[in-house]
């Protein structure tokens, strides 16, 4: 894993500790520690050598549940102290480095993807390519909303793949990866390194593939990657938040070329499949769940995937820390705000784009879409900042919302309608008042 990697799950880690632990604990014993590396099922923590012996005798098991409910399955946890940690990098540095590059994780199976109707093309096509790499479905492209389940299907290939071909080389990267890699090589004058990198693999994964969008030498780069590959007859796997046809920006080239093979899309989960995935989740997370409370969440948590694992992780992580039995009550009280949150936002959005089409008779759609006439841009940046305003989502987030690659779109909206309420005394109190009125 690279460091930016291992530093967010130390972020992740620090936040579900701050549920349970005081800010005077959490700085004390828990903001000095690191992540240093994550290996297979284990991961391994650093911390001062004068802290190691406390946190170990003391917090182990919450720090080993913690981090297994980031990585998604049980994890063995080593603490070690930075006097060590030092020693280790010194002694085997280069090797350990070469040692966390490969881009997999176990977790992600065919065997534990829970399969419905809203995905089932998706994971039907990812198997088939799984078994018969270059054979079938080349390229493959999924593409559907964040937290569907996109990346569990890449890497489920990627182990399946290297469980059957152990030679094969394959090599999975994001989009914003692709970019960084292309950038830097021009930089070194390295491109032939870069292009023997990527065009020499026998299984190429790209997931969030709209990033490149927008970025003519990039995507120039990558039509000639994808083309040398697919004439080699390697396989090409891409994943996106929306088909090839609605990335705005996108080369006419590269939208006939992604659509070649086969297109899946992942949708989200109806009331049976959430029940399910809740089941099977539940089962990982070793959580004795009933039918009441499966229900109860099923109803409650709609939108995607990552909602669920969520309020799995809380409330395994509350039982964890006071010893109450997850039942029905506990679920209802310790989710009440998680709920809350999830549906105040999605109304407050709502609420949103309905005054927006009403004060520019512009519809959700064309706000959403690539269109971009006066009317239309003027919706889009009015919707824009007052979601950004009134909710936590971020500037990322809200670009999904409006199926941008980036956020920059989110930027420049923001920037227009500040400049907007400086220069127009009436307009800004307008949006005042909307605000207000969202708030209540």
């Amino acid at each position: 894993m690279t460091d930016n990697e291992l530093k967010q799950i130390k972020l992740f880690a620090l936040e579900e500790l701050s549920k349970s632990f005081s800010q005077p604990t959490m700085t004390l014993w828990f903001d000095p520690m690191r992540v240093v590396a994550v290996d297979g099922s284990c991961v391994t923590i650093s911390l001062p050598a004068g802290r190691k012996s406390f946190v170990s005798e003391q917090y182990y098991p919450i720090l080993k549940q913690v981090f297994s409910n980031i990585i998604g399955f049980e994890t063995d946890l080593k603490i070690i102290s930075d006097e060590e940690e030092a020693e280790l990098i010194e002694e085997f540095g280069e090797k350990i480095d070469s040692a966390y590059d490969t881009r997999f994780n176990p977790a992600y199976t065919f065997e534990n993807f829970v399969v419905g109707e809203t995905n089932k093309l998706a994971h039907s096509a990812s198997l088939a390519v799984a078994k018969h790499p270059a054979q079938l479905n080349n390229p493959l492209f999924l593409y559907g909303p964040s937290g569907l389940g996109k990346t569990h299907l890449l890497f489920a290939i990627v182990n399946d793949i290297r469980a059957s071909h152990p030679d094969s080389k394959i090599l999975y990267v994001t989009g914003e990866e692709f970019t960084i890699d292309l950038i830097e090589s021009l930089a070194k004058k390295t491109t032939m390194a870069f292009r023997d990198k990527y065009r020499t693999v026998d299984v190429l994964l790209v997931d969030d593939i709209q990033f490149i969008a927008g970025k003519m030498a990039v995507q120039e780069e990558f039509f000639h990657t994808f083309d040398t590959l697919f004439k080699m007859n390697k396989q090409i796997i891409l994943a996106s938040d929306c088909a090839p046809k609605d990335i705005d920006n996108l080369e006419d080239r590269l939208k006939s070329r992604f659509v070649m093979g086969l297109v899946a899309d992942i949708q989200p989960p109806d009331f049976e499949l959430r029940m399910a995935i809740f089941k099977r989740k539940a089962l990982d997370f070793n959580l004795d769940l009933d039918m009441k409370i499966l229900y109860f969440l099923a109803d409650n948590i709609t939108t995607n995937v990552r909602q669920i694992e969520g309020a799995l992780k809380k409330l395994k992580a509350h039982s964890l820390i006071t010893g109450e039995k997850c039942d029905y009550n506990m679920a209802k009280e310790e989710l009440t705000d998680f709920f809350a949150n999830a549906k105040s936002e999605e109304s407050i959005i709502e609420k949103i784009f309905a005054f927006a089409e009403k004060r520019y008779g512009v519809k959700v759609d064309e706000m959403k879409s690539a269109r971009r006439n006066a009317e239309i841009i003027a919706a889009r940046h009015y919707a824009i900042y007052l979601i950004r305003k009134t909710t936590k989502l971020s500037q990322k987030s809200i670009a999904k919302l409006f199926n941008k690659k980036d956020h920059t779109t989110v930027i420049n909206s923001i920037s227009f309608i500040e400049r907007k309420m400086q220069n127009e005394p009436a307009f800004e109190r307008e949006i005042e008042n909307v605000i207000n009125e969202l708030h209540s």
